[in-house]
């Protein structure tokens, strides 16, 4: 099996399992045929059989219906649920069957049975089950999805209380009133009505054979159950056409195909469960197999630097310097590399509970839900936006997070710039913004920009705790062989030491007191310059101040872009269903609540695998929205390119708070949008995404 997330009931019936199926077919047609001459032979009562053949489809049912109502629930399956009911039902029904057989527990039954009771049981059982298939294959074809409203546990309970009171009123019918009914048995034998009645539930059991024949694109359980029809056709043919009454060959014979067919789906079932594990164990070998290898190389060529290194020392003692300096080269790039591995995870799991902290604020600033709260509110999203800073701070350093660059005119962003930067300063400090006129235009990321300001200007605000001045000015320059726009930050703070001017860039070296900084925003501002393709500088006097110069490229030949982090008026977007795949429950429920604010119908699945079950099951949906990074073996891309390959035309939305593989994603041509997102981005991501679906803007990437 190509998926360990795809049931036996949305897998296509392989090659394999036809030949088996036709085989068993085959065998039990000729066995059929070779028992019908001899089927009204009589043979001793074998009182023994009856318990025995009676407990075990007891038992083969019941874990069906189980079996059967497990897969039902996960793919809200109205079909699944209805051969699941039918199943408890032919269960059920049997114990009243087995209880009520005269001679079996008392001469002539239990619960007043009567000469007839059992009889009728057998009819009513064996009709049963054809019903249930016939209502399968009909709820297959039509609209196989639950309703919204209705959870797939309570769909569960309603029809397996459905099939319990149906068993209790069938057996009060053929005990009380079974005066009320025609005579089928005389004696051991059949009278002539038990004809009529056979022949009905033969034909019940022909027309559900016929239309599981007729079925496109069968399933392998469609296949299976066409096998389980055929033995069950064997069963009422032995047991109640071609037969004399109790006890003869066909009596015997008959039941054996009637515990035959109730085996069949239930074994090809525990098989499906087996070879899904021991498809998880093989790769989970092959993943630990590949793990060892990897760090064999790694081990290999670690020793095989260092024998290089060795060799080269010997060679030549002058070069000692020089493999002392490749060496410490290679123990910062190993450490900015863990550092960096480190950054990427904690940024990961930082924004899915900043996403958590945003939304909810969110949500409470809605009309009727402030009130009295609306500090505390504004208090959250502070605490996020910070958090939110740090984040970027940390993808800026580990660089797992790729920059979109465009046209920035420093001049037109002035004001807005000025803003920013005094909503993070006392009131003690003064900011003067000094641009020089004609100043060139410059192409970077301007989210980075305002966070690189950002940062060095709260690294003069602490510089300077009894208040100051902090300038910051632009100007042309030309130098080391190019165009650049140098933009300085100058404080009249404490300054730095020169010991440790070589040291302020590396991450998390801090002169700030324990508590006090991350050491994080010289290097995010550092970072940022050179992904620019810029420099950063830095000079300092103690007792006087420092400063800070960006020296950024001058936009010559781009066209100017909008910034992509701030959507244009968006829309409240129209209802939609919505398929929601994201691991973190937290998460999980206020994306609900904000998909939902914004009108949409939500369903949600924890992981990718079960959300392509519930997409190949049949189930409609206006958008795929998931998170990128999943446990389980398959990602957010991985899902999003399979569904690609099913549903062309179905919209993806793509949603992390790691872009490390942001890249590869618009390669694809998916949308992604960042977490944590407020309620208007992804409005308008979802329109975007769905717009570009409409217009066959997405990419075919099978």
């Amino acid at each position: 099996m190509e998926n360990q997330g795809i049931f036996l009931s949305t897998l296509p019936a392989e090659k394999t399992e036809r030949r088996m199926a036709i085989g068993l077919i085959a065998i039990s047609a000729l066995a059929f045929s070779l028992s019908v001459p001899f089927a009204d032979r009589p043979l001793p009562p074998v009182q023994a059989f009856i318990p025995a053949y009676e407990a075990a489809l007891v038992v083969i049912d019941l874990i069906t219906a189980a079996l059967v109502f497990g897969q039902a629930a996960i793919l809200r399956s109205r079909s699944l649920m209805a051969l699941a009911t039918g199943y408890l039902f032919t269960g059920l029904i049997v114990i009243p069957h087995a209880l009520t057989f005269p001679g079996l527990v008392t001469p002539t039954g239990m619960f007043g049975a009567g000469p007839q009771t059992t009889a009728w049981l057998y009819m009513i059982w064996h009709a049963g089950f054809p019903a249930a298939v016939i209502a399968y294959v009909l709820l297959k074809r039509g609209g196989d999805a639950l309703p919204a409203n209705l959870t797939a546990g309570r769909a569960v309970l309603t029809l397996a209380a459905a099939a319990v009171l149906a068993v209790v009123l069938v057996t009060l019918v053929v005990t009380a009133g079974r005066d009320s009914l025609p005579a089928i048995m005389q004696g051991n034998g059949y009278t002539p009505v038990m004809k009529g009645v056979v022949a009905t539930v033969w034909l019940m059991s022909a027309v559900a054979l016929a239309i599981l024949w007729s079925q496109p694109g069968r399933s392998a359980l469609d296949l299976w159950l066409m096998v389980v029809m055929c033995a069950w056709l064997a069963d009422i043919g032995l047991s109640a056409v071609f037969n004399a009454g109790r006890f003869d060959l066909g009596f015997y014979a008959g039941r054996i195909y009637g515990l035959l067919a109730a085996s069949f789906v239930l074994v090809v079932l525990l098989v499906e469960t087996a070879a899904l594990y021991a498809r998880a164990v093989r790769d989970l070998s092959l993943s630990n197999q590949a793990l060892r290898e990897a760090e064999g190389q790694q081990r290999h060529l670690a020793r095989d630097l260092e024998q290089r290194v060795e060799e080269s020392g010997r060679q030549l003692d002058a070069e000692t310097a020089e493999r002392r300096r490749i060496q410490e080269r290679l123990i910062e790039t190993q450490k900015r590399e863990a550092v960096g591995r480190l950054a990427g995870g904690v940024a990961h799991d930082f924004n899915n509970i900043l996403m958590v902290v945003m939304g909810n604020a969110e949500l409470l600033h809605l009309p009727g839900r402030a009130g009295e709260h609306e500090r505390a509110i504004e208090a959250i999203e502070r605490a996020a936006e910070r958090g939110g800073r740090l984040v970027r701070q940390l993808m800026a350093f580990s660089r797992r997070r790729t920059l979109t660059p465009g046209v920035v005119d420093l001049p037109a962003r002035s004001a807005e710039l000025a803003e920013l930067l005094d909503r993070s300063l006392r009131g003690d400090i003064k900011v003067v913004l000094r641009l020089d006129a004609g100043l060139w235009p410059i192409f970077c990321d301007v989210d980075e920009l305002e966070l690189a300001l950002l940062n060095l200007c709260i690294n003069a605000r602490d510089a300077m705790p009894d208040g100051g001045l902090i300038r910051i000015e632009g100007r042309n320059v030309e130098e080391a062989g190019g165009q650049f726009v140098a933009l300085s930050v100058s404080d009249t703070g404490t300054g730095i030491a020169p010991e440790h001017l070589q040291d302020v860039f590396e991450p998390f070296f801090t002169t700030k007191e324990v508590g006090k900084g991350s050491g994080l925003g010289l290097a995010q501002v550092q970072g940022f310059a050179q992904e620019s393709g810029g420099f950063a500088t830095i000079a300092s006097t103690p007792g006087q101040g420092t400063t800070v110069a960006l020296h950024l490229p001058r936009a010559d030949g781009h066209d100017a872009a909008p910034d992509p982090n701030r959507p244009a008026t968006t829309q409240a977007a129209a209802r939609r269903r919505v398929l929601m795949v994201e691991d973190d429950d937290d998460v999980a429920a206020i994306a609900a609540k904000t998909l939902a604010m914004l009108g949409c119908e939500t369903q949600h699945v924890r992981d990718a695998r079960t959300a392509l079950a519930v997409l190949l099951g049949g189930q409609r949906f206006d958008v795929l929205f998931s998170d990128l990074i999943m446990p389980g073996g398959m990602g957010g891309l991985d899902l999003a390119r399979k569904v690609r390959q099913h549903f062309p035309t179905l919209p993806i939305l793509l949603a992390s708070g790691s872009n490390a593989a942001a890249a590869e994603t618009s390669r694809d041509g998916f949308a992604i949008i960042a977490k944590p997102y407020r309620a208007d981005v992804l409005a308008a991501a979802l329109e975007r995404a769905c717009r570009d679906a409409a217009d066959g803007t997405v990419r075919d990437t099978a």
